[in-house]
């Protein structure tokens, strides 16, 4: 499957729906990203990581929870 999309001037990215239901996404669910020989590689995260990993993950997407970002993306 190739699938693409576009990155915005604050870095973000939608991933397609064909993407979201082949890995079974859901709102809410983690995703961790990894270089690989020069490529990214996106995973789905299980949902029963540790609590110090959940809180890691859950620092680093603190900057995607404004309210202008909700109203962006509310549709997709």
């Amino acid at each position: 499957m190739r699938e693409i999309s576009r990155l915005t001037s604050k870095g973000q990215i939608t991933i397609p729906k064909a993407v979201r239901t082949a890995l079974s996404l859901n709102e809410g669910d983690l995703v961790a990203f990894t270089v690989e020989d020069g490529h990214a590689v996106m995973r789905r995260i299980a949902m029963t990581i540790e609590v110090s990993d959940r809180d890691a993950a859950n620092a680093q997407l603190d900057e995607w929870s404004g309210t202008a970002d909700s109203d962006a993306y509310r549709d997709l």
